[in-house]
């Protein structure tokens, strides 16, 4: 029972229902945690990937062998799916963590952010091209890249991803 319990672990189902139903306030704050959780599991796995009870050598039974594989096919199925989640996750937590100036500024044209799509990023901060009234810093360009980030992917299930020096959107299925 053990095993069962490892392989079907509780906190972790729990992390990911909790980052299924987040809203663009704790987003961020799920990812995290659910991160967390992926990568304490793997680490588990490999554990067991490596207790006696799974590498017997000297098993005489033919249903031990049969059992003892099963198992270890589990324990594999487990691993990669695991790392294929944790990697996915952290693509999105650094999506909407992880932004410049110049991808706020790609973002907001993206989304159309106020209406605009000439969004761009200047030494003094962001604003609309020709434009010389709103001037957001980017620290504030960055914090509400962010957020519309969040709401996109709640909406969406879109994650920003850096593709040869730039961000694009990325719908998840």
């Amino acid at each position: 029972m053990l095993m069962v319990k490892l392989l079907v672990n509780e906190n972790l189902l729990n992390a990911e229902t909790a980052l299924s139903r987040a809203d663009s306030g704790n987003l961020v704050e799920l990812c995290r945690k659910y991160l967390l959780l992926l990568n304490q599991y793997r680490d588990e796995l490999y554990k067991l990937r490596s207790s006696p009870e799974i590498n017997l050598q000297q098993q005489t039974s033919p249903l031990a062998r049969e059992l003892t594989e099963q198992v270890r096919k589990a324990i594999r199925s487990a691993v990669e799916i695991t790392t294929r989640e944790r990697n996915q996750t952290e693509q999105m937590l650094e999506s909407l963590t992880a932004i410049s100036g110049y991808e706020a500024a790609e973002t907001f044209n993206r989304l159309k952010y106020k209406g605009f799509d000439n969004w761009e990023m200047r030494s003094s901060g962001v604003r609309v091209k020709g434009d010389e009234g709103e001037l957001m810093t980017i620290e504030e360009a960055v914090a509400q890249a962010s957020l519309l980030r969040c709401e996109e992917y709640i909406a969406n299930k879109t994650v920003f991803s850096k593709q040869n020096g730039s961000a694009a959107a990325v719908s998840e299925k």
